[in-house]
């Protein structure tokens, strides 16, 4: 019994640890000034996902390596995306592969991951709450790939324009055009839609459809889930307290 508490509870520690390094991105792009923290914040998640996640593991399984593969692939995906000229508009294609698949991958992995817990607690709520903000801050930046791969997908916003040095500049010196994708990607997984800012290219059109659709979905999915733990939570507590009290 002990051993198990202590297994959940350091998995809670793990999504706590995720949705604060969520939280953590999502404020580095409100304000300017911490705009260095968002590709930081990046790269931790990646870690957090795929290396750290699997420290306590007996032994890893040949899935759990190609997952461990995958994370620092998008690592380093991310790192020459950041630090190559905007001009290198091939540089964002293994990001946008990279990030997409172990995102994906994360989602699935984590929500069979929350359907396993027994109990409804407040980590296994931040959790679902961590999984949801991943996807946002993942479309993201897949959105701001390829505003660098097809400068000019999202209007207004245009990132050769946001530098002075025009097309030799990184990537990082362009985070308030970033800042804005982001926006936008929330904004689409929301289904709100304001409007101010509109995919007009094919890529970026389906990027902001699948946006759309993998929010509500994945909504579903883990209410699904958290209430089919609550009533089981509930049924096992009432079952208990009839046998204490035939």
């Amino acid at each position: 019994m002990k051993s198990d508490r202590s297994k959940r509870r350091n998995r809670e520690k793990i999504y706590e640890l995720l949705l604060s390094l969520c939280l953590l991105v999502l404020v580095s792009f409100a304000f300017p000034r911490l705009s260095w923290i968002g590709p930081l914040g990046y790269g931790l998640i990646a870690l957090l996902l795929t290396q750290l996640v699997m420290i306590r593991k007996a032994s890893l399984t040949v899935e759990d390596r190609l997952y461990q593969l995958l994370g620092l692939g998008a690592l380093v995906a991310l790192l020459l995306w950041q630090i190559t000229p905007v001009r290198w508009v091939v540089s964002g294609v293994p990001l946008v592969l990279t990030w997409s698949v172990l995102v994906g991958w994360s989602v699935i992995r984590l929500v069979e991951r929350l359907s396993q817990e027994r109990k409804v607690t407040a980590g296994l709520l931040m959790g679902a709450a961590a999984g949801y903000l991943l996807l946002g801050l993942t479309a993201g930046l897949v959105m701001s790939a390829v505003e660098t791969i097809q400068p000019g997908s999202f209007e207004p916003l245009n990132i050769l324009k946001e530098s002075a040095h025009g097309p030799d500049a990184s990537v990082l010196v362009s985070m308030r055009a970033f800042s804005e994708i982001n926006y936008f990607a929330f904004i689409c997984l929301t289904t709100v839609g304001f409007g101010d800012i509109q995919p007009v290219l094919p890529v970026s059109r389906m990027l902001a459809m699948v946006t759309g659709i993998i929010g509500p979905l994945y909504l579903a999915v883990v209410m699904g889930v958290l209430i089919g733990r609550y009533t089981s939570q509930v049924e096992e507590e009432d079952i208990a307290e009839h046998n204490e009290h035939p």
